[in-house]
Formats: structure tokens, C-alpha cells, sequence
């Protein structure tokens, strides 16, 4: 609960925070196939400094129905702060449609067995970004997740080895097609959490207060002023980039 003041007193200060590595940032793109042969694609983004070769890491995991090019102003403000940026297309949006016979495979059309699969995609991306790269991504890391892309990253971050320093979660879901996270967030006994709902998010708040109970660590709330949910939030929040990053600050040492 501290850290949660902190970022309290301290988010104005970044709303005016200049861009420290300019737009001179690197990217590269990956397609992951997964053991079922399914094609994950994700985006590495990183600042081109040559005297840093341990990126702090964040990985952005989107809401249901959306993909990775809704994040708003996070990625860039992340990436001003420093940190390297890992944006994945969960199973069956955005670029990532392409079953083991090559089949576009929207969301709408996934069945629970499916979306089972998503911590297993995203902790594969994970693994073949760290073991691809000269440098090193995963050392210090968090993952910010919306709605299904929050219960991915609780799920995920239960079962990767090396466990991220912080997860954030926007619009907050008990059980969301087959993925209940009660018990696993349990699990993370050292892992804080933030969870971010809109002024209208009324689910989202009642999974607040049923999550509350199962958390071991730090179960921080921020109520933003958006009236929509998920990931749209930051779009039409304009504090609530700054919020994370501060959030995140916190617990990544850079």
C-alpha cells in the first residue's frame, strides 16, 4: 500500500516528464509458433542505447476483442522512461490469426480450450524473446494486462520461472471464457498488484472485491475517470499512462 501513496503523490511529476532517448527507439517484430503450431506475433520495442545491454521489460497483454495497436500512449511513455516494451497479440486477434493450417482464426470463434491456451502463448513469446537476444529482457520485468489480458497475465506470471517484479490490471475479471484466477493469484505471494477500474466499471469493481480477498500481497486499487473499461481507458484517461509508469517505477530497478 505504500508504493500505491507514492505513485499518489509523485504521478503529477511525470505528466511533464521529457522524452530522455527521443523517438531514437528499436524494434523488431517476431512470429512465435506455439507447440500446437499456432502463430504468435509480438513486437520488441527498446530505447537504441548501446551502453545497456539489461532492458527493464514490459509486457502489454490487450483486451479482449482488440489487439496490441490500442494501447494508446503507454508504449511511448514507457519506452521515455527507459524500458523496453513487449506487446503481444494474444491467440486469435490482431496479427496472431493463423492456425497450424494457416486458417484465420478470429476470437469470436474460440472455444475455452482456446483461450486456455493464452498464458502458454504468452509465457512461449516470453521465453523465445529472452533466448533470441544478445541482451537481456527479462531480468526485471511487470506485465500490465486488460481483462482477459489481466487473467493472462496473472495466469502466466503464476507459471513462468522467473516471476515478474509487479503485474497491473485494467478492468479486472474473476473468471472470463475459462480463465479463473482466484487460486493462482493466490499462488503469487510476492507479487503486488495494481488493479485500475473505470468510474462505470461496475464488474470490474465487484471482481475487485472478490480478487481483494485472495491477494497475498499488495492489492492496490486506482479508480480512473474514464467511463469506459479495458485498455480504452488510457485513451481517454489522459493521467492513467502516467499512473502505471509511476506504478511500475516503484518495483523496476532501472
Amino acid at each position: 500500500m505504500k508504493r500505491f501513496i507514492i505513485i499518489l503523490t509523485f504521478f503529477v511529476i511525470f505528466l511533464n516528464s521529457g522524452n530522455v532517448f527521443g523517438a531514437n527507439y528499436a524494434t523488431k517484430d517476431y512470429k512465435v509458433i506455439t507447440q500446437d503450431k499456432f502463430t504468435i506475433c509480438a513486437t520488441l520495442s527498446y530505447p537504441k542505447a548501446k551502453e545497456i545491454t539489461d532492458f527493464p521489460t514490459v509486457v502489454l497483454l490487450h483486451s479482449i476483442g482488440y489487439n496490441s495497436e490500442w494501447w494508446g500512449d503507454l508504449p511511448n511513455d514507457l519506452l521515455e522512461r527507459g524500458y523496453a516494451v513487449l506487446t503481444i497479440d494474444l491467440r486469435g486477434h490482431g496479427k496472431s490469426v493463423y492456425n497450424a493450417k494457416l486458417v484465420r482464426t478470429s476470437w469470436s470463434s474460440l472455444t475455452n480450450k482456446a483461450y486456455a491456451k493464452y498464458p502458454d502463448d504468452v509465457i512461449t513469446v516470453i521465453n523465445y524473446v529472452k533466448k533470441e537476444n544478445k541482451r537481456t529482457f527479462f531480468n526485471n520485468w511487470a506485465i500490465v494486462g486488460a481483462d482477459i489480458g489481466a487473467s493472462t497475465a496473472v495466469l502466466a506470471a503464476n507459471k513462468i520461472e522467473y516471476k515478474p517484479q509487479t503485474i497491473v490490471m485494467l478492468s479486472p475479471v474473476v473468471n472470463t471464457k475459462g480463465l479463473y484466477i482466484p487460486v493462482k493469484l493466490a499462488e503469487l505471494d510476492n507479487i503486488d498488484i495494481l488493479s485500475i477500474t473505470g468510474k462505470s466499471d461496475y464488474f470490474g469493481k465487484k471482481a475487485d472485491k472478490y480478487l481483494k480477498k485472495f491477494a497475498q500481497s499488495t492489492y492496490a486499487e486506482f479508480a480512473s475517470s474514464s467511463a469506459t473499461t479495458g485498455m480504452i481507458m488510457i485513451k481517454h484517461d489522459e493521467i492513467l499512462s502516467k499512473v502505471i509508469c509511476a506504478w511500475i517505477d516503484e518495483y523496476i530497478k532501472k
